[in-house]
C-alpha cells in the first residue's frame, strides 16, 4: 500500500478532540510534589503576589468561574479566594515520549478540554497525531494511555 493509498486517519478513528491547552507552565511540572510546593505558595501568596503568580489570560483570571474537570473534585469558587489543598496531580503526556504532572484543576487550564478528561481512565488509550513539521523525523501518530497536553515540537498541537 502507498502513502496515497493509506485510510485517512479521520476514517480509523472518527472521534478527535483538539488536546487540552494549559495556557501556563507552572500547573505542570516533572513530580507531583514540586505541584504540591507551587500550590502552597500560590495560596500562601497576597492578592497581587497571587495574580502576578497565576499569569492570567483572555480564558482564565483569578475570578473565572468553571466546572469540575470530570472525575476530578476540586475547588470551583474563584482562585482569588482559593484556600483549599492541591488537586491530586496527574501524569499527562507532554509531547512526544515525555511524561509530566498536572494539576487537574479546570481554573487553571485556559482550555481543558472536559470531553477527554470524562473519558481518560483505565483502558482508554489516547492516539495523538503530531502538528507537521517540514523536514523534522519522528513519529507523526503517538498512542499513549496519559491524557495529552497539546505540546508538540512543531509549535501547534495535533488533534
Amino acid at each position: 500500500m502507498t502513502h496515497d493509498e493509506a485510510p485517512l486517519l479521520a476514517d480509523l478513528m472518527p472521534w478527535s478532540v483538539a488536546p487540552l491547552r494549559p495556557g501556563r507552565g507552572w500547573p505542570m511540572g516533572p513530580d507531583a510534589a514540586s505541584l504540591k510546593a507551587r500550590w502552597a505558595a500560590f495560596l500562601r501568596a497576597d492578592d497581587a503576589a497571587r495574580e502576578a503568580l497565576f499569569r492570567p489570560t483572555r480564558s482564565r483570571t483569578l475570578h473565572s468561574a468553571v466546572a469540575q474537570l470530570p472525575g476530578h473534585p476540586c475547588g470551583t469558587g474563584r482562585l482569588v479566594r482559593e484556600a483549599g489543598p492541591c488537586p491530586e496531580p496527574v501524569r499527562v503526556a507532554h509531547g512526544p515520549f515525555d511524561e509530566q504532572w498536572l494539576i487537574p484543576d479546570h481554573r487553571l487550564l485556559d482550555v481543558a478540554r472536559p470531553e477527554l478528561w470524562r473519558v481518560a481512565g483505565e483502558g482508554q488509550l489516547f492516539v495523538v497525531e503530531q502538528g507537521y513539521v517540514p523536514g523534522a523525523a519522528g513519529p507523526v501518530v503517538l498512542a499513549s494511555a496519559a491524557l495529552p497536553d497539546g505540546h508538540s515540537p512543531a509549535g501547534r498541537p495535533g488533534r
